[in-house]
């Protein structure tokens, strides 16, 4: 009879933790754990104007521009989809990929710029080991 009554304790305690969690992720505009990591990223810079602002936490940053990009016979955006499972499966330490808007300045930086320029891919990353494999292999 105890056993029984500590079980039903111990479902209800997981229900109601499962309960606060997903509370907490829909307070914060989110379904997963992953998606809030992404949206509260304290290495990145929201306000930023220019991209290596934006990252200021990632010490390699790698723009995929949609011009001349035709690898293994990929559209573009098959193949930034193509990159992003890779870095899922390949990377070790922290990354991230975001689009953005903007176009280059006269310094060879990118511009943020929510209405004019063209769309670029970013992809950012904490280790330069995965950088380097990520280059190597794209």
């Amino acid at each position: 009879m105890v056993y029984i009554k500590m079980d039903m304790i111990n479902r209800l305690k997981e229900r109601y933790k499962g309960w606060k969690e997903k509370r907490f992720l829909e307070a914060h505009g989110c379904e997963t754990w992953r998606q809030y990591e992404r949206k509260h990223d304290p290495d990145v810079g929201y306000m930023a104007r220019w991209a290596h602002t934006f990252y200021f936490g990632y010490t390699n940053i790698l723009p995929i521009e949609p011009n001349g990009v035709a690898l293994y016979g990929l559209k573009y955006h098959d193949l930034i989809e193509k990159m992003m499972e890779w870095c899922e499966q390949n990377c070790q330490g922290k990354w991230r990929n975001d689009w953005h808007r903007g176009f280059w300045d006269g310094h060879g930086n990118y511009e943020l710029n929510s209405i004019g320029g063209g769309d670029i891919m970013f992809f950012a990353f904490k280790e330069e080991s995965d950088y380097i494999w990520f280059k190597l292999t794209w």
